[in-house]
């Protein structure tokens, strides 16, 4: 067997089908674990018993609150046991708030300000060491499972190997598998991506766009890409869709969270009172303002079982690190955060913390346990904090600072301030004791936030004359940066 492969039957068009066949699904999917492989994966050897292995899972759309291990309603027992294990971090900041180029920001290390206000996907400037390439350089085995959403291929940013890639194209004009989400939301994303074999084919039996299975599959690949690892140690980057919309419940979890049961948050509106940049784009007129609550509650609970979802992917995924044994340094995060009803938005173009600040947990080798970060950093950051941890030279391009100093403890500040910004309208600025301003240079409007008295960010205190000078020395930081990046976006006048 050449490619990467899965017997599972996704030519069902309709929600209801996959209810009724989703044990059999299981059933498939456990039958034909052992029959995976994997492309350009070595079959045989043993881990290297003295460089670190390193996993990197990435979560899509993944708000931080709802997650128990966060203090939030959904049960999370597999990521409070890797909490337990290393360092959790609650004031990550993802940069800019959409899928590409944050994750384009990830790889490089860099912030993409300048580069991403046009809104256009993101090129790769020839001069940039990508993570994964810089890993493989120094003797990693890279590995790349799940969502491929930068420019370029896998194999052009580094990864030497693919396992279970879910990417655009493929679907040869075929339709959806699954057309409408089950709160009869027609389905506008992901459209035409389908999962990928060794020969780049598509493998059309997994389904057209995302269903009920999609992570199932990553997960199934990550766990392959963990089994047969070669003499050289692996550094294996996943990516999985959830809880990313169009929302479906993941197989055998249907009807798991009872729309009626979902509290709201406090900061939930119906709608936005100002264009903020993306007020008519996609995200935002799936499920169009003004929202009702009923209508956000049921999105809510379909997102809340795909959490829960992912949780236990997550944990298959570490049950398998430890049923192979070695040194593992593991980190997980998510390229943002998500509105989900908050502030009157749906989507996650903006610069509230619920999408902001996304999830942050880094364990395994050279990481304390057990412990708490309420700091700043940047998942830029996390490049140049694996290569200090697993002994690799930080490349000249990377704009991201290590972390490691910080999580042992020998420094109690990496960034006096963290930056948010999106296409041109929108650019943030978090001090470290955690006053954030905002600009929106389209609409010239401002909002200045206290988060640590003010965390649903409901207070604006931007017009409060007892603030002046606060909001004028965070508006000069944010110039100085914003200067330095070579930001083309008006600037913010003192």
């Amino acid at each position: 067997m050449n490619r990467w492969n899965y017997s599972l039957m996704m030519n069902h068009s309709t929600y209801c089908e996959i209810i009724s066949l989703r044990f059999a699904i299981k059933l498939i999917l456990l039958a034909t674990v052992a029959m995976h492989t994997v492309s350009g994966i070595a079959q045989s050897g043993e881990a290297s018993a003295e460089r670190v292995n390193v996993v990197l899972l990435v979560a899509d759309d993944l708000r931080a609150d709802v997650m128990s291990v966060y203090g939030g309603p959904v049960a999370t027992p597999n990521l409070e046991k890797l909490a337990a294990r290393g360092c959790l971090f609650t004031r990550a900041s993802c940069g800019y708030p959409i899928c590409h180029v944050s994750r384009t920001e990830i790889v490089t290390g860099r912030s993409l300000v300048a580069e991403a206000s046009s809104g256009k996907t993101i090129a790769f400037d020839p001069t940039w060491t990508t993570w994964p390439a810089c890993m493989r350089q120094a003797g990693w085995h890279t590995v790349y499972s799940g969502k491929w959403h930068v420019q370029g291929t896998p194999n052009s940013r580094g990864y030497s190997a693919t396992s279970a890639l879910y990417s655009g194209g493929g679907s040869a004009g075929k339709p959806l598998s699954f057309p409408r989400t089950p709160t009869g939301l027609a389905v506008t994303g992901y459209t035409g991506w389908t999962f990928k074999g060794a020969d780049d084919k598509p493998l059309l039996e997994h389904g057209i766009g995302l269903t009920p299975t999609t992570d199932a599959i990553i997960t199934q690949g990550a766990v392959a890409a963990i089994n047969h690892r070669s003499n050289r140690p692996l550094f294996l980057h996943v990516n999985f869709t959830a809880p990313h919309d169009p929302l479906f419940w993941p197989s055998g979890m249907e009807n798991s969270y009872s729309a009626q049961s979902i509290t709201l948050p406090e900061n939930f509106r119906d709608s936005h009172p100002f264009d903020h940049g993306n007020i008519v784009g996609r995200d935002e007129i799936v499920v169009p303002a003004p929202r009702s609550r009923a209508a956000v509650q049921a999105e809510r609970a379909i997102y809340y079982g795909l959490v829960a979802n992912l949780d236990k992917q997550v944990g298959m995924i570490l049950e398998t690190i430890d049923r192979n044994g070695g040194q593992w340094l593991i980190i997980f995060t998510s390229d943002q955060g998500l509105s989900l009803g908050s502030h009157g938005l749906m989507g996650k173009q903006n610069q509230y913390e619920h999408t902001a600040n996304p999830p942050l947990i880094i364990a395994g080798k050279g990481i304390p346990t057990n412990r708490r970060l309420n700091t700043n950093c940047a998942l830029r950051d996390l490049y140049p904090t694996c290569c200090e941890l697993a002994g690799v030279p930080i490349p000249h391009s990377v704009q991201g600072k290590s972390l490691q100093r910080l999580i042992n403890g020998h420094a109690s500040q990496v960034h006096p301030f963290v930056y948010g910004y999106f296409t041109d309208t929108q650019r943030m600025i978090r001090s470290e004791d955690g006053w954030k301003l905002i600009w929106y240079p389209k609409v010239a409007r401002t909002q200045l936030f206290h988060t640590p008295s003010d965390p649903w960010e409901l207070n604006d205190l931007s017009q409060d004359s007892a603030h002046v000078r606060r909001k004028q020395d965070l508006a000069r930081a944010l110039n100085t940066w914003l200067q330095l990046q070579g930001d083309s976006a008006p600037r913010l006048k003192l």
